[in-house]
C-alpha cells in the first residue's frame, strides 16, 4: 500500500529550520532587532519619555506586588494594597493621558508617516505600524483600569462573599493585565520604537516636534 500510495507519509524535515513549538512560543521581550541608541544619544523628547516610562514602570511594580498581596489575602485590603492600588488609578487618571498625549499629539503622526515610507508596516490595505499597536494599546489600557476600578467598587459594596469574591477576582485578573500590557508596551517603545524614530526623522524635524 506504501509503495502505491501518492502521499508521503513520512516527510524529512530540514533540520536546519528552527521550528517554533506552542509550548515554547517566542519571548515577547526578545531583543529588538532594530539597532539600539544608547539613552543619552537619544533626542530629549524621547529622553523625557523614557523618564517618564521609568516612573510608571516603578508605579507597576508596587501594583503587581500589592496585587499578589490581596489575592494572598484572600481579598482583604490593608493600608499598603490600598495604597498602591490608589497610585496605579491615580497615574492612571492623570500621568497617562498627558504621556499619551505627548506622542499621539508630538511624535507619532510623523513617526507613523516615516515608517510607511520606509516599508516599516503590515501588508494591509490599509497599512499599520507600530504607532497603531501603541495607539491602540493607549485606549486598551485605559479600559481596563475603568473595569479594574468599577469591579473594586462593586465588590465593596456586596454583602454575598461568594459574589465579593468572584468580583474581587475579576479585578485582580484586569488589574494583572494592565501590568503585562503597559510592561510590553514601554519595552516596545522604548527598545524598538523610539530607535526607529532616532533612525527615521532628523534632528531639525525633532526641535520643530
Amino acid at each position: 500500500m506504501n509503495t502505491d500510495d501518492p502521499i508521503k507519509r513520512f516527510v524529512e524535515k530540514d533540520s536546519d529550520i528552527e521550528e517554533m513549538s506552542p509550548m515554547d512560543p517566542p519571548e515577547a521581550f526578545a531583543p529588538s532587532t532594530v539597532d539600539p541608541v544608547p539613552y543619552e544619544d537619544m533626542y530629549p523628547l524621547l529622553q523625557k519619555l523614557m523618564d517618564e516610562h521609568k516612573v510608571f514602570v516603578k508605579v507597576l511594580d508596587n501594583f503587581e506586588e500589592a496585587l499578589t498581596e490581596w489575592q494572598q489575602n484572600k481579598w482583604i485590603f490593608n493600608d499598603n494594597i490600598n495604597k498602591s492600588f490608589k497610585e496605579l488609578f491615580s497615574f492612571l487618571d492623570v500621568n497617562t493621558p498627558e504621556h499619551n498625549k505627548k506622542e499621539e499629539k508630538q511624535l507619532f503622526p510623523l513617526l507613523h508617516k516615516r515608517l510607511i515610507e520606509s516599508g516599516e508596516h503590515s501588508g494591509d490595505e490599509v497599512p499599520k505600524t507600530g504607532v497603531d499597536i501603541m495607539e491602540a494599546e493607549h485606549i486598551q489600557v485605559a479600559q481596563l483600569g475603568s473595569l479594574c476600578l468599577n469591579f473594586l467598587g462593586l465588590g465593596s459594596r456586596m454583602q454575598d462573599r461568594t459574589s465579593r469574591e468572584l468580583t474581587f477576582e475579576y479585578a485582580y485578573n484586569q488589574g494583572k493585565e494592565i501590568v503585562e500590557i503597559m510592561r510590553l508596551h514601554i519595552y516596545r517603545e522604548d527598545e524598538t520604537l523610539f530607535p526607529l524614530a532616532m533612525k527615521l526623522i532628523s534632528k531639525d524635524e525633532f526641535e520643530n516636534l
